[in-house]
């Protein structure tokens, strides 16, 4: 990695429980990996099923069960079986509340390992069909990354952090993030939108790629 201060900050407006995030995750591991000297990455949980939106499976989501197919098709990523019989049985209640603070938490504690812990989360969900709306499921999660979870947990109840959860929810929706995942690249005091939906490592790779090194070549 390099000593220098990365150049660009790429924010990752994402939901826990969007099954294309779930799909997108690996390629935006990859992308920190392949730039980690030129590029921050920052999470920023965006809010899908809030208020309204949270309904059950049967109710709202119903139509999840068909899109799992097209997912793994399309990004190569797999469900497990426990979350394939919940998007089936149809009672788990899809509200993103919980776990978006969960992700504001982890943005305050320890950023560093907030896209880590984005992942974490959906693979509980998406892979175990573990249940998002549970302090103890977030607490394993913490609990793995060496996180004081006496600490989170005080967070995760507290009303400053539910409110700044809510501030990112309209951030997001102010800075182009009307699907997810969505990347918001920022430079300076600009921030605007780099892609919305699913896009391939390659693509994203080359893009960011000739623009950092276009950056370089200007700052030189």
């Amino acid at each position: 990695m390099s000593d220098k201060a990365p150049i660009l900050n790429l924010i990752y407006a994402y939901d826990p429980l969007c099954g294309w995030c779930f799909g997108f995750h690996p390629v935006l591991k990859k992308l920190s990996d392949r730039f980690s000297g030129d590029l921050k990455i920052e999470v920023a949980a965006g809010g899908l099923a809030i208020g309204p939106n949270a309904q059950t499976i049967s109710d709202g989501y119903s139509f999840i069960r068909q899109e799992i197919g097209q997912v793994e098709k399309v990004t190569g990523i797999k469900f497990g079986e426990n979350f394939k019989m919940l998007a089936e049985e149809g009672s788990y209640f899809y509200s993103s509340e919980a776990s978006c603070i969960a992700q504001t938490v982890v943005n305050e504690l320890s950023p560093e390992q907030s896209l880590t812990f984005a992942g974490l989360m959906q693979d509980a969900i998406f892979k175990h069909g573990k249940n998002l709306n549970e302090w103890s499921t977030f607490s394993e999660l913490l609990e793995t990354l060496s996180i004081d979870t006496v600490h989170a947990r005080s967070l995760f109840y507290s009303d400053p952090i539910r409110q700044k959860t809510y501030e990112i929810f309209d951030w997001c929706k102010k800075a182009g993030a009307s699907a997810y995942p969505t990347l918001l690249l920022k430079f300076g005091d600009e921030t605007g939108v780099m892609s919305r939906g699913y896009r391939p490592f390659d693509t994203l790779e080359s893009h960011l790629h000739h623009l950092i090194n276009n950056i370089k070549k200007v700052s030189a």
